[in-house]
């Protein structure tokens, strides 16, 4: 602890850098995506996307890693929103189909367990894969809803974090200052949310009135504590600040989009047993805004739990499994959503040929609504630089589900990875 604020002190301290002093180490990878809508044409899309990224070794403890995102796409409406995002991490737009962002830019002094980072960032603090009960800090990218190839798939903001080991535990605070929140798809696209529990309560077939974002200005700030126990981690966490998820709210000025201030307290726990890895997470919001389904727009504020326990098993033969549930509950009545959401996930995945070929199958329901998607992959390393990827989102269920208002966005896809 005595080592991390030192290091805070060395922040503001001058230092005489040199060319010399410098070593960089550039990288680059492109994917370039085809989708071919099998329900709905509108579904067929090309897109690219580039992500150059230099790691840089500074003098002393120091070290800096600068990322971009290039996106572009044949239709600009499917770039995601923008407006969602802080002023400070919008994304530029280079003509009318294509967009740049800043995906990391950082410096990070380390020293033995120590490690204070600067710039903008993401911060994972969740142990499920994918489903998100305490894992709630950092906005996604929403514009493909889960059909997309990294789930949750953050969004970096601006702010610092301070590790350390100390009294036998492991500190991990977080300041953010950038109210970026979840990227939406934008109106009129095939994943634009249409369920009346993404529209405030209002009917499917009701129009909706026209929004303005009104992101916050608020910094959100959070601190996490682990016990390591040998094979077991316990962690104790929790932070204060805006909610990345939407709701709408309507006042004289008309409907806006807005991102209240709340808390979370949360638990995560995971321990390894031979050829399996059990996790658990456990959250409380004690006063998650959430909209009433009263078509008035109204907004209260109510207790909500969230839980999820998850499996990895290497089974035999290489077949590797994993397996999770998770239930998110928000006490009240007349809500615009479910009192209770149950979703469940199951992936299986089977390499063969030295790992140059790898197939996958994962299934996601919302055990409520009874709806969900099947998400069959092969994947083909064709070379160290080059991989192949191809699949099939097979999506069912009501117009009014979590997952079944995307049923007209059956598809396969094509992916072309690129790295040097």
């Amino acid at each position: 602890m005595r080592k991390l604020i030192s290091a805070m002190a060395l922040v503001a301290a001058p230092s005489v850098v040199t060319a010399q002093d410098i070593e960089a180490e550039p990288r680059l990878e492109v994917v370039q995506t085809s989708v071919i809508g099998l329900s709905e044409k509108d579904a067929d899309q090309t897109s690219i996307r580039i992500f150059p990224e230099a790691r840089i070794s500074l003098p002393g403890q120091w070290n800096a890693n600068i990322g971009l995102r290039v996106e572009a796409i044949d239709d600009d409406a499917r770039l995601g929103t923008r407006d969602t995002f802080a002023p400070m991490s919008r994304p530029v737009t280079l003509g009318s189909n294509a967009r740049l962002e800043i995906d990391e830019a950082v410096i990070t002094w380390r020293e033995g367990g120590s490690r204070l980072t600067f710039g903008k960032q993401v911060f994972a603090w969740g142990v499920l894969d994918g489903l998100q009960v305490t894992d709630r800090l950092d906005p996604s990218r929403r514009q493909e809803s889960i059909f997309i190839e990294q789930r949750p798939d953050r969004i970096s903001r601006w702010g610092a974090r301070a590790e350390a080991d100390g009294l036998g535990l492991r500190w991990d605070a977080a300041l953010i200052i950038d109210g970026t929140a979840d990227q939406l798809a934008q109106f009129g696209d095939p994943f634009a949310v249409t369920a009346p529990r993404f529209r405030g309560g209002l009917p499917m077939n009701a129009p909706l009135p026209s929004l303005t974002i009104d992101a916050s200005k608020q910094p959100t700030f959070g601190l996490r504590i682990t016990r390591p126990s040998g094979a077991s981690d316990l962690t104790l966490l929790g932070f204060h600040g805006p909610e990345t998820e939407p709701l709408i709210a309507l006042d004289s000025t008309g409907a806006r989009l807005i991102y209240p201030d709340r808390s979370l307290l949360g638990l995560n726990w995971q321990m390894s047993s031979g050829a399996q890895v059990w996790r658990a997470e456990l959250a409380w919001v004690p006063d998650q805004p959430v909209n009433f389904q009263d078509g008035l727009l109204r907004i209260e504020r109510r207790d909500r739990v969230l839980g999820g326990v998850g499996l990895d098993w290497t089974l035999r033969g290489g077949i590797f499994l994993n397996a999770q549930i998770g239930v998110d509950h928000i006490r009240g009545r007349d809500l615009v959503r479910p009192n209770t959401d149950v979703i469940s996930t199951l992936r299986l995945q089977k390499a063969w040929i030295n790992d140059t070929l790898r197939g996958s199958a994962e299934l996601i329901t919302s055990l409520g609504d009874g709806d969900g998607t099947f998400r069959p992959s092969l994947t083909w390393q064709m070379s160290d630089a080059l991989r192949v990827e191809a699949g099939l989102d097979y999506i069912w269920g009501s117009n009014r589900g979590l997952i079944g208002q995307f049923d007209a966005n059956d598809r396969v896809w094509l992916r072309l990875r690129f790295s040097a």
